[in-house]
């Protein structure tokens, strides 16, 4: 795991990628320990990251530009290759995310300037992680309260554990379905919050409707010790630490 100050990690994504998943976007996370690590957008955490071409190491190979661009460097860039006779160079994203954070599914560059625009109406950057799509809607993720608790310096703790079986079927749940308890205490006021997440085993197996030779919940069933943890901490989060409609 890759650790240290925010803006060096923050530098170290922007012109970085994963060995092990190098089409995701590598971004900063906030860990429970108090330190920040770089993450990929597989939920990986790399020992290592490999260097990304820089624009004129790539145009002299003669590959797709893979650093995040915006704005008229894009079209500045797109008519000078376009002048030159050179393929058009594709706008690319950064690490704002490009799936469906539930169904995995590909967004719309419409959908994707809707998610940078909702994360700049609370403060937050769609850049770094804060949001997500969650089946179409916008959802603040939980690196998105943690950004909002350090901006504002709220001190608290947050502890988790996993669900016994018997408190699995006091909320309805199977044996063979995952369940974990998170708690949020805010150090300031004392408050404690709550938060309980599930993964049910169907989602592990069950199909796409629109494509039956595809997992529905990719995400979910590619790490579900992962997903039922971050389930659980968002839930207590977005109640300690509300934003905009959410409190």
């Amino acid at each position: 795991m890759i650790t240290g100050e925010f803006n060096e990690l923050d530098q170290i994504c922007k012109t970085h990628k994963c060995p092990e998943h190098p089409d995701m976007a590598l971004v900063v996370a906030w860990l429970t320990t108090g330190q920040f690590a770089v993450r990929c957008g597989a939920d990986h955490f790399p020992e290592e990251v490999t260097r990304i071409p820089t624009l004129t190491e790539a145009y002299k190979q003669g590959e797709d530009i893979p650093e995040p661009l915006a704005g008229n460097i894009v079209k500045g860039q797109q008519r000078r290759a376009r002048a030159a006779g050179a393929a058009v160079i594709p706008f690319v994203l950064g690490e704002v995310p490009k799936r469906d954070s539930e169904t995995g599914e590909l967004l719309t560059p419409e959908a994707i300037q809707a998610l940078i625009d909702y994360a700049e109406k609370y403060g937050l950057d769609a850049y770094r992680g804060h949001v997500c799509l969650f089946h179409g809607d916008p959802y603040i993720t939980v690196d998105g309260y943690f950004y909002k608790a350090k901006r504002e310096k709220i001190p608290y703790s947050l502890t988790g554990r996993p669900l016994t079986r018997d408190e699995l079927l006091l909320h309805h749940y199977e044996d063979d379905d995952l369940g974990y308890y998170s708690k949020v205490r805010r150090l300031d006021t004392g408050q404690e919050f709550e938060g309980y997440g599930f993964v049910k085993k169907s989602e592990l197996t069950e199909r796409s409707k629109k494509s039956p030779d595809r997992l529905r919940y990719p995400v979910v069933a590619g790490k579900p010790g992962n997903m039922v943890i971050k389930r659980a901490e968002w839930q207590a989060l977005r109640r300690a630490f509300p934003i905009g409609g959410e409190e």
